[in-house]
């Protein structure tokens, strides 16, 4: 079950965000937010990214 809201999507301060079972909200020093999702691949730890999150009022 996820553990971040959309409130706590916009509020996170910059650091990576657990929301459970590997995925993330990367949140840069700039306030850029992105979904890694954290894999493993032959033994390697590997991040898949998603489409960044927009979090102005106007998103849908």
């Amino acid at each position: 079950m996820p553990q971040l809201t959309a409130l706590s999507v916009r509020n996170a301060k910059p650091g990576r965000h657990a929301d459970g079972r590997g995925l993330y909200l990367l949140v840069k020093p700039t306030g850029a937010r992105s979904w890694p999702l954290r894999v493993q691949v032959d033994g390697k730890r590997r991040d898949v990214g998603f489409d960044p999150v927009d979090t102005s009022s106007r998103a849908t």
